[in-house]
């Protein structure tokens, strides 16, 4: 895999070493990436699919706190405090991990001051990220929801179980399918045998 559309501030031998200290994984949905209250011994970085983030209560139940999308580091908080993992990830569908050894991203970094700001970028952006997913939850309209959701991860509305895809956007499936009807309706998606996506569309809806 070209690790330079990711990586953009390295060179071409940075990435040959990136690609010497690290490996892609393919994972399947359920997968545990790292558990709450381990030690932190490789750097993860999302390539593909979506990653669930969540706590155990001390009555044994989980609480989802987040839903991490590509491309993003995974519980790059630990690595920088160096302390044990706060939160568990698992897998919430199919996709690829890129498994970095930790002591060699670390030198990485230390070399290359481009690098550095690159992963600062990164951080800044997860953050924003955040932001962006709690007002997606506090959104009334179930449609900008849909709309958004389909408009910037249109991979993911075509290889994701609406169940899925619901659990997200804190929305029942039930809403989730009368949400897409209307969009069908009103000629925002067309489906046939195979899905299109009217951007303009959607772009126009979520600007109204």
């Amino acid at each position: 895999m070209d690790l330079s559309k990711f990586f953009k501030s390295l060179t071409n031998r940075e990435i040959s070493y990136l690609n010497s200290i690290s490996e892609i994984q393919t994972k399947k949905e359920g997968d545990i990436i790292f558990w709450e209250g381990e030690e932190p011994e490789v750097i993860h970085f999302l390539i593909d699919g979506i990653v669930k983030i969540y706590k155990t209560s001390n009555n044994g139940n989980d609480i989802t706190l987040n839903y991490i999308l590509p491309p993003s580091f995974l519980g790059e908080i630990a690595v920088i405090k160096k302390i044990k993992y706060p939160v568990s990830a698992e897998m919430e569908s199919s996709g690829k991990l890129l498994v970095i050894e930790l002591e060699g991203f670390n030198k990485l970094v230390e070399k290359n001051k481009n690098f550095m700001r690159e992963m600062i970028h990164y951080l800044a952006n997860k953050i924003e990220k955040n932001y962006s997913y709690c007002e997606d939850l506090m959104e009334k309209n179930a449609k900008k929801k849909v709309a958004k959701f389909i408009k910037e991860h249109e991979d993911l509305f075509f290889t994701l179980k609406h169940t899925k895809i619901a659990s997200i956007l804190n929305i029942t499936p039930e809403t989730l399918s009368r949400t897409l009807r209307e969009l069908k309706k009103e000629g925002l998606i067309e489906e046939k045998r195979i899905v299109k996506i009217n951007k303009n569309k959607l772009e126009n809806l979520l600007n109204g």
